[in-house]
């Protein structure tokens, strides 16, 4: 069994004066209302949030839900809501899936951003990284033997 990364925030504050909070970890089933608890209370702290997930993984069906309810409280305060940054493929997916993605707007990590370092763990997988070849098989473009 592979053990899950801690859910894990980092609060800083940018010179333009927004306040970024960066989510690193697993946001799943037993992370989520800890996540909706810290968005909604740093969104009632600081008008001007920034949410980056870039360092967040598996976003299921419960995160989803800690969002909609950061919109809801954004809503009820009168607010616009905050801007999600580093979205990730699959959560991008998600919310344009849900129809969430027309509730927050959303732009890109910059990618020379410096985060603090707790932001800036990742797990250990192998996105983007070859794997070794297994005896036998062949990459694009090589051409099979010739058994004539």
């Amino acid at each position: 069994m592979i053990a899950s990364l801690p859910l894990t925030f980092d609060l800083v504050h940018e010179p333009g004066g927004a306040v970024v909070l960066y989510v690193s970890g697993e946001v799943d089933l037993a992370t989520a209302s800890q996540l909706r608890e810290r968005l909604i209370t740093e969104f009632r702290h600081h008008p001007r949030l920034v949410v980056d997930l870039s360092a967040a993984m598996l976003f299921d069906g419960p995160a989803l839900r800690a969002l909609h309810a950061l919109h809801r409280e954004a809503n009820r305060l009168g607010r616009q809501p905050p801007t999600l940054r580093g979205v990730r493929p699959l959560l991008a997916k998600a919310l344009k899936a849900t129809g969430m993605s027309e509730l927050f707007r959303v732009e890109p990590c910059p990618p020379l951003m410096r985060r603090p370092a707790s932001a800036t763990r990742r797990p250990s997988v192998h996105h983007g990284q070859r794997w070794p070849r297994a005896a036998g098989t062949r990459t694009a473009g090589e051409r099979l033997p010739s058994f004539a």
